[in-house]
């Protein structure tokens, strides 16, 4: 005799280690308020942008561990960070940049985007301080 089950349980017989992945890795909550009230000439802001890059890498594409490696690169170079080698900074970015825009897709393209605008935000942001005036 046949049963009636809820779909979602349904999904989770069909496949657990997808809701298994689901469980350890919840889905980013990107709050744009959130990330335009941040000054990302300072590092504890520029930590945010990352950890929250973090975040959506996590949940996206958690089984390649090469993006771990890039992100760190992206936090040694703000933390290490002159206004004369800013160009650590722009190549640590565009390698993140990159891997991002590859691994993009239509299923997480809104979150992949923002991940895009926070890198956008770490890179841009140091310029315009070492060209703003010193009064």
């Amino acid at each position: 005799m046949g049963s009636v089950i809820a779909l979602e349980q349904y999904k989770k017989r069909q496949a657990p280690e997808k809701h298994l992945d689901s469980v350890l890795y919840p889905r980013p909550r990107i709050n744009d308020s959130e990330i335009f009230s941040k000054d990302f000439t300072r590092l504890e802001n520029v930590v945010f942008a990352i950890l929250k890059v973090r975040e959506i890498l996590r949940y996206h594409v958690h089984s390649n561990e090469e993006w771990q490696y890039l992100i760190l690169c992206v936090l040694d170079a703000a933390y290490y960070f002159d206004a004369q080698k800013s160009q650590l900074l722009k190549e640590a970015t565009t390698t993140l940049k990159d891997y991002i825009l590859d691994e993009t897709n239509a299923r997480n393209g809104k979150d992949m985007t923002s991940a895009l605008l926070l890198m956008d935000l770490i890179e841009k942001s140091p310029r315009m301080k070492k060209t703003a005036p010193t009064d």
